[in-house]
């Protein structure tokens, strides 16, 4: 099956995480889907009105044409509609022809894709991630706006949100049209399960099993054994003990405070701190935070937040094994990545009641508290900080396989498409 994929949200060299989880959906789909991304941006220094650049990517192509964009805002977006009517025409004499266009969020591209349909024929689909229908965004989606948007929804054949409750925030902006709920994806290969020690068979069995528990009788007494634990390795699988005893709380988001509070966060770390000093707060972030680093300066609170920017998936994936546990205080979601990536990784989490995370996010995996309840943030991480422990975090990682993993939505996603090619 030849499906175009139109993407509201993509990777650029100025943003390389935006809309990434769009990729890693077309990425999950079986490799008898044939996909090519097409998608249309400025370009830097350009000599030529236009460049194509043909971007193979892990299971799809991506077509990008870059513009030297006009100084007028509205000769530029008859522009950007000019090239990616180029761009179909290119695909067709490159690739394929269509059979379905699969549109990633509603606006802007919805506006391209409801072209098509009226001037060729081409059904589209559409996966949305966009929290603009959820309450707290009343404000920002009205108007003409709004009635882009519904019209673009209501004249997809499928509407596939990444939860029930963004289902239920469109339906009441008027969007009335045929559901079908598909969650995040997460790379159940990537984001697992901290690994356990390796462990010398020809050694005692009184000093393999002291090893697992990350120290010796010699260790103890003062001895000068070490454990049998390939050095490598150490850093990543003594848990707790290689913070000196601290307890790791994780939080990953582009901190941009409106929807993700982080402010809320770092005024109950410094509540946290007068009470205890087992703890430190680990950050990764998209980008900067002068503002918030600042406060951490001012509230002499660097022993126990870490910044540490941007970083590899890879080594995101080696922060959620280093965690006890993942912590989120937004004040709008839909379904975060974030979340299930902990899930994948065994990490329970605390959590706001916002969106669909009150979906997945049940007692056995974590605990739910109010928006903005800077008090029940403080008791959850408290509760977390003493018994993040006692949780199964294998059957975390387990219902993360069953429900996200990357296999099973490409193939949720695929057969929505053979239903909406081959009715």
């Amino acid at each position: 099956m030849n499906i175009l994929h139109l993407l509201s949200w993509f990777p650029t060299p100025d943003d390389p995480t935006l809309g990434n989880f769009c990729v890693r959906m077309i990425d999950a789909l079986p490799e008898d889907c044939h996909s090519v991304i097409l998608s249309v941006c400025d370009g830097k220094d350009m000599t030529k009105s236009f460049e194509v650049k043909e971007i193979p990517g892990a299971h799809h192509i991506h077509v990008q044409i870059y513009i030297r964009p006009p100084k007028i805002n509205a000769i530029r977006k008859l522009k950007m509609l000019r090239m990616y009517q180029y761009g179909l025409k290119y695909i067709k004499q490159r690739f394929f022809k269509p059979e379905l266009i699969h549109l990633h969020v509603t606006y802007p591209l919805g506006q391209v894709a409801l072209l098509w349909k009226k001037l060729f024929g081409y059904k589209y689909v559409l996966i949305e991630h966009w929290t603009i229908y959820q309450p707290q965004n009343k404000d920002v989606l009205v108007g003409k706006l709004k009635r882009k948007i519904v019209k673009i929804a209501n004249n997809a054949e499928l509407i596939m949100p990444v939860s029930l409750d963004l289902q239920r925030c469109m339906e009441g902006h008027g969007v009335n049209n045929r559901f079908q709920v598909i969650y995040n994806l997460v790379n159940t290969d990537m984001f697992k399960l901290r690994q356990p020690p390796y462990i010398d068979s020809s050694l005692p069995t009184n000093l393999r099993r002291n090893d697992m528990q990350g120290s010796t009788e010699n260790d103890m007494h003062g001895g000068n054994e070490q454990p049998c634990i390939d050095s490598s390795l150490r850093t990543n699988l003594r848990g707790n003990d290689m913070h000196g005893g601290k307890k790791r709380m994780l939080h990953i988001s582009t901190l941009r405070d409106e929807a993700k509070n982080f402010s809320g966060i770092l005024r109950v770390i410094e509540r946290l701190r007068q009470q205890r000093d087992d703890f430190e707060l680990h950050v990764i972030h998209d980008y900067n935070a002068p503002e918030f680093k600042t406060f951490v300066k001012e509230h002499h609170l660097e022993d126990c937040v870490i910044f540490h920017g941007k970083k590899t998936s890879a080594e995101v994936a080696q922060a959620y094994q280093d965690a006890d546990f993942f912590v989120l205080f937004s004040n709008f979601e839909n379904l975060p990545c974030v979340i299930v990536e902990a899930f994948a990784s065994g990490v329970p989490v605390l959590s706001t009641s916002v969106g669909g995370i009150a979906e997945i996010l049940s007692p056995e995996r974590g605990i739910l508290i109010p928006q903005g309840d800077e008090d029940a943030l403080l008791q959850g991480m408290n509760q977390l900080l003493d018994h993040s422990s006692e949780y199964d975090r294998q059957a975390i990682r387990d219902y993360a396989i069953k429900t996200f993993a990357a296999q099973n939505i490409g193939q949720q996603i695929f057969e929505a498409y053979k239903e909406v090619v081959i009715p």
